[in-house]
């Protein structure tokens, strides 16, 4: 037995009124047909009993009651009315069967079949409903048709109605074969939703952990970079200790490259768990690309490699684009295009018109990539000829990275390349006449690291700092004290807005304890007139837009003692000059 559960209630309950009124109008054309020979009373009485039951159906089954019962109660009623009506539709074996007549025989077995038909059509659901409704309906007139057949001995009514029994049991399992389909594909939708529930639950828990991850693995990373500057202080006093140096320069090496490995394989991760999102809108070319390409200079001068960017036209060259995350891509590009060029070799950047796009080129002169590599380099940890895992070639990552960027950006990054010609990336962006967003701060760049006679003076003196990390605010009070600073810690928002009469500048993480936000404290400080800068291990798309709107300026973790000094010159210069 197969018994469909009901999806919003039984189908063939919610009939609709035009299909009723049809129904009801091929009823009465019928029985009109037979009057012209059966006496009148005949065909009008199975009209009378057909409509009546089945309008007592239609108008039950919308009452507002019928649907607040039970499933099963619903069930058993609706089965009742379906077979009362198949009933009032079988009595045609007597009420509209004309004897010795293979014409009307015909034609009422043709009606019969009919409504055999959308009487299975409506019951597929609920194959017992269906086989006995279907019974109702054809077996009476089929059983008159043998029984006169046998009597009569007219062998030609006997097998019309025995036609008529086998095409019951066609129906009948017809109907049940259906069934299953149906339930099997009712199994696979249900099981299908389960597991599109269950993806959706496991993207927000990746979410809700990468958030985490993010920040607290870039903690203490962030704390290593900046006990860095107060231990190279001290060494300095005594440049003859050369292990020591070489022991510091292989620290801050190691740091960096853990900077360099942890953001791109918490990018990677962000990515795929659909947490890191492109921020599109109207970008010019020229000047990022000039920009990443002054960031590589001194990279290129130690290669003795020579960068050639070739920005210049007619008409603003404007993409849809997501502008750090551009920055990034050219950034990785232009990397592997030093790193790969041997001495004396050039690296071309550019920036050509497309199909709709703009294209930027970055074109090398290193040893090229054979074509049935090629589409490996963009896979997760593969380099080429890099068996060794030589770590000043990278981890394999920054092409990976690259190319989800890029159409997370809605663009392309494409490769053409051959041994011994060199190795041309090119990467597609959209094409936008849209006017200029302000540009973005580029917070978002590799961790710099400049002489101490190269650090620019500090007008503060006093700074309160609210960090939540003791390894993160050791390191931030040790190096601000050894810049000759005043600070003074707090743990949480409630204990840095305790302290808020201290301090001429506000260091704030944004993510504190319990909950609280150092984005929230930084915008109540500041209508102290306090001067705020933002701390943060997060790293999504939403804080830098909430950040900037705000003009709090953001610096992402692990953040350098050279970046931060400079971020804070920047604030006490900017006040003075309001």
């Amino acid at each position: 037995m197969i018994i469909l559960p009901p999806l919003g209630g039984e189908r063939g309950l919610t009939q609709p009124l035009p299909l009723y009124l049809l129904t009801r109008a091929c009823e009465l054309l019928g029985a009109l047909l037979f009057m012209l020979v059966l006496p009148v009373w005949q065909p009008l009485l199975w009209f009378a009993l057909v409509a009546a039951t089945g309008t007592w159906g239609f108008l039950k089954v919308r009452q507002p009651g019928f649907k607040l019962l039970p499933p099963e109660q619903r069930r058993a009623r609706y089965r009742r009315y379906v077979w009362q009506q198949a009933a009032a539709v079988g009595s045609a074996a007597w009420l509209l069967y004309v004897p010795g007549n293979h014409s009307m025989h015909a034609l009422l077995g043709m009606y019969l079949a009919s409504a055999a038909g959308l009487v299975a059509m409506w019951g597929v659901r609920d194959v017992p409903r269906t086989a006995l409704a279907v019974g109702l309906t054809l077996g009476p007139t089929a059983l008159r048709l043998m029984t006169e057949g046998v009597l009569d001995q007219r062998p030609m009514v006997f097998l019309f109605g025995a036609c008529g029994v086998i095409l019951i049991a066609i129906i009948v399992y017809t109907s049940a074969l259906y069934a299953r389909h149906v339930a099997r594909e009712l199994l696979l939708r249900e099981q299908a939703e389960r597991a599109a529930d269950a993806v959706a639950e496991t993207s927000l828990a990746k979410s809700r952990f990468f958030a985490a991850i993010s920040h607290d693995l870039r903690q203490p990373v962030h704390a290593i970079g900046l006990y860095l500057e107060p231990l190279a202080q001290m060494l300095a006093r005594v440049p003859e200790d050369l292990d020591a140096h070489r022991a510091v320069s292989g620290i801050r090496q190691s740091w960096q490259a853990l900077d360099g490995l942890l953001s791109q394989v918490l990018d990677l991760t962000r990515m795929d768990a659909g947490t890191l999102r492109a921020n599109l809108a109207p970008v010019e070319l020229a000047p990022v690309v000039r920009a990443v390409v002054m960031q590589h200079s001194a990279m290129a001068e130690r290669a003795g490699v020579r960068v050639v960017a070739l920005t210049q036209g007619r008409r603003p060259r404007i993409a849809m684009t997501d502008e750090l995350m551009l920055r990034r891509v050219l950034s990785n590009l232009l990397d592997n295009a030093i790193k790969f060029s041997p001495p004396g070799g050039c690296v071309l950047i550019a920036v050509r018109a497309g199909a709709g796009t703009w294209r930027i080129q970055v074109r090398d002169s290193g040893p090229g990539i054979p074509a049935d590599q090629q589409d490996s380099v963009f896979e997760e940890f593969v380099q080429i000829d890099n068996h060794a895992r030589n770590r000043q070639q990278g981890y394999g990552l920054g092409l990976a990275i690259s190319r989800r960027f890029a159409r997370a950006m809605l663009g392309e990054l494409t490769l053409d390349s051959a041994p011994g010609r060199g190795s041309c990336f090119t990467l597609a962006l959209p094409r936008t006449h849209t006017a200029l967003m302000p540009a973005a701060a580029d917070d978002d760049g590799p961790p710099s690291e400049l002489p101490q006679e190269a650090f620019p003076a500090l007008a503060a003196r006093d700074i309160l700092l609210v960090e939540d990390d003791p390894l993160v605010s050791d390191a931030m009070c040790q190096l601000l004290e050894g810049w000759g600073l005043h600070v003074r810690h707090a743990e949480t928002a409630a204990d840095g807005w305790r302290q808020r009469a201290f301090g001429e500048v506000a260091i704030c993480d944004v993510r504190l304890p319990d909950g609280e936000s150092g984005l929230d404290l930084a915008l109540r400080l500041r209508t102290l007139g306090r001067q705020v800068l933002l701390l943060s291990g997060e790293t999504d798309t939403a804080l830098r837009t909430r950040a900037a709107a705000s003009g709090l300026p953001l610096l992402i973790k692990p953040v350098s003692s050279a970046d931060l000094r400079a971020a804070l010159a920047a604030i006490r210069l900017t006040d003075a000059t309001v």
